[in-house]
Order: C-alpha cells, then sequence, then structure tokens
C-alpha cells in the first residue's frame, strides 16, 4: 500500500489527510510538530471566512469549502459558519466597482450600500471615513475548532493516522525521489509521497530537499478590544479598502487588524506595541468610537504567501512523490479545505481542474537562482 506522510497539522494538513483517506489512497500519516493540532496560523486567525476572493482560482477553493464544511459540519446555527455578511466599506464608490462585479460574476448574493444604510448596519462607522459599502451574504465567522476538531474526527474515521509531537526534521530524498521523512528525534517515517502543510515552515522543508520555492512569511497583528457602546453580535465583519483594516464582533467587543505585512521567520512570532498605535489611528479614522477603544489582549500570526499570493497546491516536478499544499495567506480558513481536495486528487494520481492555476511551478525560482544557490 502506497505510504502517504502529510507534514503539520493545521487545517490544510487535516484537509488534505481528510481527503486521502477517504478516498483510499494509501496509509496516510500527520505528523504536528506541536503537541496540539491546529495551534499556528490555524488558531490565531480572525476566522473571518471571506467568500470574496479575487486572485485567480481562490474563489473557486472557496466554494468547494463551504460545500465540504456545510456536508461535514453542518449548516445553521449549529455548524461551522456564523453568516453576518462582510461589509466592505471605501470612501468612493468606485473603490468597490471590481468587488462588486466578481460577486455579481459569481453569483454571490450581495448588496450596494451608500451612506445611510452603512451607519444603519454598523453605527460605529457614522463618523467615519466610510461612504459606500459592498455587503456580501454569505461570508461571516468560522467555529475555528469545530472545524479542525471534525476533520481530525472525520480523517481518523476514513484511516489516517493523525501523530503529534513529531517535529519533521526534514524529507528525505533518493535518486531525485522522496523516501521519507526524518523526525528531530532521529527516527526515520518511510513515505512514498510527501506533502508539505507545515505553514511558515513550508519553505524551509522545501529548499532542504532540493525543491525551494519563494515562500514568505508575513507577520500580522490581532487585538480584541473593549468598546464603550454596545456591539450588535450579530453585524456584519467590517473590512476598509485603501488603508486597510478591518473589525468584527467578538465577546462582547470587537476584533480587529490593522492589516499590517512584515516579513517574520517561522516561529511563533511576539505582538509589537507599536502594531496597536497603527490600529487606533486606522480605526479613529474608519470608526472614531473604535479608535479610542481599551485593548483587553493583542497577538500576532504568520501569514505565508508566494510572490502572486495565490496558493501553492501541487505536485513538484523537481522532486518525486513531493507535493506542497503552502502559501495559504490570510485565507487558509477560507481556502484550506478546498486546496487540500486539489492535492489529494492529485496525490492520488489523478487530476483536478484548479490543478493548473495552483501549480507550484509557477513559483518555482529561475534556474540561474538555483545555480547560484548550489
Amino acid at each position: 500500500m502506497r505510504r502517504v506522510a502529510v507534514i503539520g497539522g493545521g487545517i490544510a494538513g487535516l484537509a488534505t489527510a481528510w481527503h486521502l483517506a477517504r478516498a483510499r489512497a494509501g496509509a496516510v500519516v500527520v505528523l504536528e510538530r506541536e503537541p496540539l493540532l491546529a495551534t499556528h496560523s490555524s488558531a490565531r486567525n480572525a476566522a473571518i471566512f471571506q467568500l470574496l476572493e479575487e486572485l485567480p482560482g481562490m474563489l473557486a477553493l472557496a466554494l468547494r469549502t463551504r460545500a465540504h464544511l456545510d456536508a461535514l459540519v453542518g449548516r445553521g446555527d449549529a455548524g461551522w459558519l456564523k453568516r453576518t455578511g462582510e461589509l466592505f466599506v471605501a470612501p468612493a464608490e468606485a473603490e468597490l466597482a471590481e468587488l462588486a462585479a466578481l460577486a455579481r460574476d459569481a453569483g454571490l448574493g450581495h448588496a450596494r450600500l451608500e451612506r445611510a444604510d452603512v451607519v444603519k448596519r454598523v453605527p460605529a462607522l457614522a463618523a467615519g471615513s466610510a461612504r459606500y459599502g459592498l455587503l456580501v451574504h454569505e461570508a461571516g465567522v468560522i467555529d475555528v475548532h469545530a472545524v479542525a476538531a471534525r476533520l481530525a474526527d472525520a480523517a481518523r474515521a476514513a484511516g489516517a493516522r493523525l501523530e503529534v509531537g513529531r517535529d519533521v526534521a526534514r524529507v528525505r530524498v533518493r535518486a531525485g525521489r522522496v523516501e521519507g521523512v526524518d523526525l528531530a528525534g532521529g527516527e526515520v517515517v518511510a513515505a512514498d509521497a510527501v506533502v508539505l502543510a507545515p505553514g511558515a515552515w513550508a519553505a524551509a522543508l522545501g529548499a532542504a530537499c532540493g525543491a525551494p520555492l519563494p515562500l514568505v512569511p508575513l507577520r500580522r497583528h490581532l487585538a480584541q478590544l473593549d468598546v464603550a457602546a454596545p456591539v450588535d453580535a450579530q453585524g456584519p465583519v467590517v473590512w476598509a479598502l485603501g488603508d486597510e483594516c478591518y473589525f468584527r464582533p467578538e465577546s462582547g467587543g470587537v476584533l480587529a487588524s490593522p492589516c499590517d505585512e512584515t516579513p517574520w521567520p517561522a516561529c511563533l512570532p511576539p505582538h509589537e506595541p507599536r502594531a496597536l498605535e497603527r490600529l487606533a489611528r486606522k480605526l479613529g479614522a474608519l470608526a472614531p468610537p473604535l479608535g479610542e477603544a481599551s485593548v483587553r489582549r493583542a497577538w500576532a500570526c504568520l501569514r505565508t504567501f508566494a510572490p502572486d499570493r495565490v496558493v501553492v497546491a501541487g505536485a513538484d516536478a523537481r522532486v518525486g512523490g513531493l507535493f506542497w499544499l503552502a502559501g495559504l495567506g490570510g485565507s487558509g480558513m477560507t481556502v484550506g479545505v478546498g486546496a487540500g481536495e486539489v492535492v489529494a486528487a492529485l496525490v492520488a494520481g489523478g487530476e483536478h481542474p484548479l490543478a493548473g492555476v495552483l501549480s507550484p511551478a509557477r513559483a518555482f525560482p529561475p534556474m540561474a537562482a538555483l545555480g547560484a544557490a548550489g
């Protein structure tokens, strides 16, 4: 039986393992370095299901993710998504035109709003810069814990092994093909196929086995804010275009981010107090009451991107049996389950209509750079 090792036990790795196991694509094992599954970017994000994705292939992945999670976890109040909607706002109507066209072409339920309706839905925006809005009805807030737990249970039920505390040191390659992975403690896990799905750690593992990709982790901050005025718990996610920031209701206050991006090494990143100053400035212009809110807690997470910011999913032609599911950026919760379907289909020897646009080959460094690196 074919042996498949999936490196990384976040949403991407769990989804890939579930798709592989239920397709009976071989003996599947997930190797997660932390003592718990889904502990890094999968647990430290804003849990936003942002259905309106502009980049190639991303909307299709979001729709596939929605279909899978509706079936696996369920719709409605007991399901995986609280459908609050997502409200994109801008000072000028023209800034929303491309998003509105994308929503229309994709058949997504949406509404274009002028200032009175924007403020009616989110009163905190009354004295701010937002004059126009685009409300996407089917977006909302994900129950991240329910998704991770259900994916893990379903993967196990289909026959996959999920192992935590298993730190992968390198991918073993011989004669141009993978033959397994070396764990940090010295143990070797044999495998005929290896899927790299470890988030910010993917680039280093790929480079070490002769398959470099220019994936860059970027640090982003989030904060839970306490606000003076009551917050509608059913209110939409608000995403400001231009000088980007976002906020949404959370635990009686709001969860917000200044949409900052700073290159950062693969690790659990510390938060930087100056990021909270940027957040207060941006929120002060967008929704003045929130700019004065107190910080209950703040943290940072890593979002890893390919140069074109599209997910990298598929086979690496340079190393036989090596597959990628990386570069999910800030969209892992939105597209991860759909992207896992793509990778699983290719590992199993099949095809997928999104394989071309997501192929790792588009991000291969030039041969001259490879030679210099060698």
